[in-house]
């Protein structure tokens, strides 16, 4: 796969702007691209992605501290990724031609070239909106993917149906071996949780959104009801470490619109600092006033900020690292 888009990256330089690579594979991150064009010649470290999340891009500065010399060469990247990028000054390379490259030589800046959309060959189940709530619970607990099938979909909140082709998704990806006619074992569980936050990003969390509200009290002082409704975010952070001060919040709710306004005197604001997600897994194995750490800890990635970051790190380590 990397080598693939860094032939494609190379090719696209070569064709539209006439500058010729060489690209060889060593162990500083996945490689080094070096350009020639006319007289002039640069050298790269590489980080290769398909593409590139928000929660990544705030990793980079540090990457960048690391090897100053870094480019990252992608298949695609979002248009606010591209802004992110050149606000801190690293450069990148598209495989469909667009390109961003400043140093005291160069200066290469190229964003008009759309992405090539590949034909889809048959969907992956366990990537859906419904997979990735199964996947989110076999993150919870390993051994749940050698339990019953109906055991799986009560667990999940899913129809029973749908457990086999998720699980037949999952050993197209790789993510599982099967060992026998009912048994697997995972393959990589710490590649899986940041595929899945991927996916929970752009897949599974707009479809959860329930509106925005603005609060009347602080935070910490509404009474909510546990069984229908969680802290998530900032919030449920500070409940879990006692290490970040909210400044944005996030509710996980069964509740309607209504019983938001009258029991916790919500009001409805489109500007408003309280976002409203719909609760995806079983509230009842919770009975806690934060949602699950696996979920608090991808909207902090989501979210992104130094003390984000930070506060999720010491959530990994506490309570998700232990489940890989």
């Amino acid at each position: 796969m990397k080598n693939e888009i860094v032939n494609k990256a190379i090719d696209v330089l070569t064709t539209n702007v006439g500058i010729t690579a060489n690209y060889k594979e060593t162990t500083h991150l996945d490689g080094e691209l070096e350009l020639l064009w006319n007289d002039l010649q640069l050298q790269f470290t590489i980080e290769i992605k398909k593409e590139l999340r928000q929660f990544q891009l705030l990793k980079l500065p540090e990457l960048h501290h690391q090897y100053p010399n870094l480019l990252l060469v992608a298949d695609h990247l979002f248009p606010a990724i591209k802004e992110g990028l050149r606000k801190l000054g690293i450069p990148y390379v598209e495989t469909n031609g667009n390109v961003f490259i400043k140093t005291k030589q160069l200066y290469l800046f190229i964003d008009t070239n759309k992405t090539k959309k590949e034909d889809k060959i048959g969907g992956n189940r366990a990537f859906t909106k419904t997979g990735l709530k199964v996947l989110f619970h076999f993150l919870e607990d390993k051994s749940l993917i050698n339990q019953p099938h109906r055991t799986i979909a009560t667990k999940a909140g899913v129809a029973l149906g749908n457990i086999p082709q998720i699980i037949n998704g999952l050993l197209k990806k790789g993510i599982i071996i099967r060992l026998g006619k009912k048994t697997y074992v995972w393959e990589n569980r710490a590649k899986i949780l940041q595929q899945w936050i991927e996916a929970y990003e752009t897949t599974l969390r707009p479809r959860l959104k329930k509106g925005r509200y603005a609060l009347r009290a602080k935070w910490d002082e509404v009474i909510i009801n546990t069984d229908k409704t969680v802290w998530g975010g900032e919030p449920a952070a500070d409940l879990l470490t006692n290490h970040l001060r909210p400044e944005k919040y996030i509710l996980y709710t069964n509740e309607t619109r209504n019983e938001l306004i009258k029991n916790y005197k919500l009001i409805p604001d489109k500007t408003g600092s309280i976002e409203v997600f719909e609760i995806f897994w079983n509230q009842q194995d919770n009975k806690k006033k934060n949602a699950p750490p696996l979920v608090v800890y991808a909207d902090l990635l989501i979210e992104g900020g130094k003390r984000n970051e930070e506060t999720a790190q010491f959530i990994f380590d506490e309570y998700i690292k232990p489940n890989l």
